[in-house]
Formats: structure tokens, sequence, C-alpha cells
């Protein structure tokens, strides 16, 4: 588990350092203040050897384009002079470091019909080069594309083949796709472990009795005649599923929820977050979510009130003039005054 983290020069964020860091981790702030970007480096770190983390994030954000004008997005300011730097310290220590790959050639061609003496083919190779740093062991990877055509593109990735990542890392996404999940779920029956996803299922549906997987549907019993698929019973049911199933699946590893209350109705936070505490110790997943919704931080303040607080960090994120992304620790205790005493923590 991560316990400190430094941000530097990514997306709109010119410096961060965040101490602190626990098992729960809750990041509340402004909209745009950077909460999805925090989240999107710690991806990025946790997975440091594989150069195409960052087109797969910006997948998860619809947005599909590979020009070397996409490539500068997630530099600071557009600037590919200086490299992303991204730090993370625990039992070892991680470094990465990206910058951008330019090449470009320079075809002379004196028969053009329309008398060119010179044209340049710009850009033809660009990617994304990543200098790895583990407990100082350095290794370099690299995504690089290729035009060909006017339209299509080739793709190199170039590994380190002595080195093979042990840290496991999920991106869940408000826009998060059930049914990636159904294969965590089958080897959730295969362990005989689906009792603590049912008795988390009744914090959305009293009534639920068990639920099984069908031909890659999840069927529930709600005590009527027959199962019903577990979508006609909302967004909630299907998140926090999807949730659970991914903590099971990463056990020892580490967990992104981006917009944690998305789906969620403000009654069932506390067992939610409940939920979710027990599952990240028991599997001993390190979670980071973001919210923006003053319920989802009410409800991990009941869910730990009268519990050993210990393991829960709570980080309110606010932008400085300089671009610094300043984090603002809470402990438990401090969240819960300044909720009692009506303090603005948003």
């Amino acid at each position: 588990m991560f316990n400190k983290l430094i941000i530097d020069r990514f997306r709109g964020i010119r410096h961060s350092e965040i101490d602190g860091l626990k098992t729960i981790n809750l990041f509340f702030g402004k909209n745009n203040c950077g909460k999805s970007s925090l989240l999107d480096s710690i991806f990025l770190i946790a997975g440091l050897s594989n150069p195409k983390l960052p087109v797969n994030v910006n997948l998860l954000r619809s947005y599909r384009k590979l020009d070397k004008s996409d490539m500068m997005l997630d530099f600071y300011f557009l600037d590919t002079s200086q490299p992303i730097t991204l730090t993370a310290e625990n039992d070892e220590k991680r470094e990465l470091n990206i910058s951008l790959i330019e090449s470009s050639s320079t075809n002379v061609d004196l028969l053009s019909d329309e008398n060119n003496v010179a044209s340049t083919d710009a850009d033809s190779k660009y990617g994304l080069s990543f200098k790895c740093t583990i407990d100082n062991t350095n290794f370099d990877t690299s995504l690089i594309f290729s035009k060909k055509g006017d339209h299509d593109l080739e793709q190199n990735i170039k590994l380190n083949s002595s080195y093979k990542e042990q840290l496991k890392c999920r991106y869940l996404s408000p826009r998060f796709d059930f049914y990636t999940s159904i294969e965590g779920l089958v080897n959730v029956f295969k362990n005989k472990d689906e009792g603590f996803l049912i008795d988390a299922l009744r914090l959305i549906e009293p009534n639920l009795k068990d639920f099984i997987l069908s031909n890659e549907e999840v069927l529930v019993d709600i005590g009527l005649n027959k199962r019903i698929p577990i979508n006609m019973m909302g967004d909630g049911a299907r998140k926090l599923l999807c949730i659970l199933t991914t903590i099971y699946e990463c056990k020892n590893g580490i967990v992104l929820i981006d917009e944690i209350s998305n789906g969620f109705h403000y009654s069932v936070m506390d067992g939610m977050w409940q939920c979710l505490i027990s599952a990240a110790i028991k599997n001993n997943v390190q979670i980071y979510a973001t919210t923006h919704d003053i319920d989802s931080i009410k409800g991990l303040r009941d869910a730990t009130i009268n519990e050993d607080s210990g393991c829960v960090a709570c980080f309110k994120l606010k932008k400085t003039k300089e671009d610094d992304l300043k984090a603002y620790h809470y402990s438990i205790d401090s969240v819960d005054y300044s909720l009692i005493q009506d303090i603005e923590i948003r």
C-alpha cells in the first residue's frame, strides 16, 4: 500500500504531495479541482511499466484519439519539454518519468505535380517513453505510433522482459461496465465466498435471499415466484456488486473509484462504507475514492464513528493559484467535528 504520493507536471497539476495515506482514502473537493487526475496518476504509478496506461485512462472517459496532440494532453500546460514525474512510497519507492517521443522524416520529391522542390512528412513517429525506477532499479518502456497513410496508425510497444508487475490495480470510473465484473463473480462462487456479497446487497434490497450467475447474467431471488435480473434492482445494486467483486479480485492491491456515491441513495451510505471497509481489510486492498457529495462523507463518518478509524483518511483537495494541488488531511474525528459544527469541508 502507498503511504505517500508526489505528482509533478501532470495534467493541470503543477505539483502535489499527499502524505498519510491509509487503507481507505476518500478525496473530496470542488468540481475540476483535480480529483480524477489524482486517481489517474495513481493508476499510472501502480502499473508504471505499462506505457499503454495513459491511453487506457482516456478510454475510460470515452476519448479514443491517438494523434501526437492527444499524447500531449497529460503534460502540464501541454509543455512536453519537461517530463511528467510520479512517485509513490511504501515498503518500496516507485518513480515514473513520462516523456513525449517525437521524430519525423523528410522526403525530397523533385517530380511533384505541383513542382514542389521538397515536402516534409512531420510527426511520422511519436509516442511516450516511460523511465521507471523501483528501489533504485531502472528500466525503460515505450509506446510508439507510426503513421501509415492518412488515417492508419501502427503501434509498437516496448516492454521490459525482466520486470513483471505484481501490484494489481483496478479503476472503476463513473461509467463502470457491470459486465466486466462477471469473471470476478465466477471466482467468488468457486471459492464459496458469495455470502459477503449477499449481505451487502441486502442494503439495497432487504428481501434478497440469494443470487446466481446464469449465462453471464446475475439473477436475484427477492421472494418473487422466480429470480429476476439484477438490472431490475437499479444502478446501486449493480455498482455495489461490481465494487466488492473488484476488491475481491484485487487482493493485496489497489482499487480506484471515481465518484463513489453515484447510484447510491444517501440512506445506504453508512452500510455501503461498512461493506467496503470490511472487504478492503479482509483482502488487504487499498481504496482511493473521490466524491463531491456530502452524504458520502457523512456515510464514511457514520460507518467508522464507533469503530477503529485508524484505517481511514479523508482529504480535502484544493487548487492553488500556482496550480499546486493541496491535500488537507482530515481524520475521522476532525471530519465528524466539522460536520457537527456545520463547517464547509467540500
